[in-house]
């Protein structure tokens, strides 16, 4: 197992013309390029494009990816419709969730809430939380602690959802 990056990242952005329709355009920078650098340069093409187009940019998404060289292969009876979601609060006191597909049973208690003393767990909380972490909202604001955390299937309605959650 071993993730290898590709050797591009990509800039997506979004256009829409006078009939609301939207259109899209790809662009690529090496992969070792920085994030903020990549951005000066998407800046710096949106603005060139949008004399060149009568469409208006509505935006662009800068995407750096790795892929997988040698998957270890899905557990036997996985499902990506079973998952864990996962609510964490935040700096600014908002929450950010994130669901995870295929979430075991081990790490599940009987009621369908995920085991906050599971040592997998505490090591996910880690990683989201610990210091030297980077991952926040959607608002910027750091992630501070994990709220809430159940299973829920793809078609859960919320009386279907855990009490204990």
């Amino acid at each position: 197992m071993a993730l290898a990056n590709l050797p591009t990242a990509q800039l997506s952005f979004a256009l829409r013309d006078a009939s609301g329709s939207v259109g899209h355009m790809d662009i690529h920078v090496p992969y070792a390029t920085l994030a903020a650098a990549a951005i000066t340069a998407a800046d710096a093409i949106s603005a060139a494009v949008t004399l060149i187009t009568g469409c208006e940019v509505l935006g662009y998404k800068l995407t750096y990816a790795k892929t997988e060289t040698a998957p270890a292969g899905a557990a036997a009876g996985s499902r990506v419709e079973n998952k864990g979601v996962f609510t964490w609060r935040t700096a600014d006191g908002r929450t950010s969730t994130f669901t995870v597909p295929g979430i075991l049973d081990s790490v599940l208690n009987v009621d369908g809430s995920i085991d906050r003393t599971n040592v997998d767990i505490i090591a996910l909380d880690a990683v989201v939380t610990g210091v030297g972490s980077i991952f926040a909202g959607a608002s910027g604001s750091d992630i501070t602690s994990l709220f809430a955390a159940y299973q829920r299937f793809k078609s859960s309605t919320k009386n279907q959802l855990p009490s204990a959650r």
